[in-house]
């Protein structure tokens, strides 16, 4: 009896024996629809689905700084005003749509670059020499939305611990 020719060596993992991963494009779109914060998630699911809770943990909590900063950088942006939303005279909502598109396009292309320089090389062999498979776009976007609003509560506790958030004029919000 002789093996078959497109049998996988003994030891190599085949597609269907792989975990499922998160893709580029899926960490993109979750970043898009979820903050950094998401896309970190998402990098941390990678690592644990592979074994490497060390790096998982790791970038999960890098991923909480990186978000804190990047709150604490847009809030001295943006002023203490912009916790609660702006009103004119008239008493219409102003809001800037452009700041707002700018810092997600930041966050979306840092954390591109994040992956890429983590786990681009990892993500290519996965998908080319080893057939794994990626998890959907869909599943992607929902679960780094939820991983968002969990990890961007934990920040704001955090920042709000150590007062590092700034306060809004209260006396606005009680008329």
């Amino acid at each position: 009896m002789s093996e078959p020719e497109n049998s996988a060596p003994q030891g190599q993992p085949t597609g269907g024996d792989l975990p499922r991963l998160y893709s580029l494009n899926g960490i993109g779109f979750a970043t898009f629809f979820g903050s950094m914060l998401a896309g970190f998630f998402l990098l941390a699911a990678n690592y644990h689905a592979l074994g490497m809770k060390k790096p998982a943990v790791a970038v999960l909590a890098s991923g909480v700084i990186a978000f804190s900063v990047y709150f604490l950088m847009v809030m001295a942006w943006m002023g203490p005003a912009s916790i609660s939303p702006a009103v004119s005279q008239t008493g219409e909502i102003e809001l800037n749509i452009t700041q707002a598109i700018l810092s997600n396009v930041g966050q979306v292309m840092f954390l591109l670059l994040v992956t890429h320089l983590l786990q681009g090389s990892m993500l290519a062999t996965f998908k080319e020499e080893l057939q794994g498979a990626f998890h959907s776009i869909t599943r992607s976007i929902f679960i780094g939305f939820a991983a968002y609003l969990g990890l961007a509560s934990i920040s704001l506790l955090l920042l709000t611990v150590l007062g590092l958030v700034p306060s809004g004029p209260s006396a606005s919000l009680s008329s």
